[in-house]
């Protein structure tokens, strides 16, 4: 999931070294501060407001726009396909 929802932001010229991951501090991934992945080393960032089943890429600053992806959500949660895949400026 990680490596696909880096794929698109990647593909849209975000860069991994600006990128982090948030995660809930409740997740098996909250135990990491970097992980490995297809395109690099990813950071790892507590979010105290993320909910357990939420995780999402988010772009450091350093450009005109940020880069954004959902990695994980809920079925019930209501966010819409568009909105999954969105690039934030």
């Amino acid at each position: 999931m990680i490596n696909s929802a880096l794929n698109k932001v990647i593909r849209r010229g975000s860069r991994i070294e600006r990128m982090q991951l948030y995660v809930c501090p409740r997740s098996e991934l909250a135990q990491h501060q970097i992980i490995e992945t297809a395109f690099g080393v990813l950071r790892i960032h507590l979010g105290d407001f993320i909910p357990k089943g939420y995780s999402y890429l988010f772009e450091d600053s350093g450009g005109e726009q940020r880069g954004f992806a959902w990695v994980s959500v809920p079925k019930t949660a209501n966010i819409t396909e568009n909105q999954r895949g969105q690039k934030y400026a």
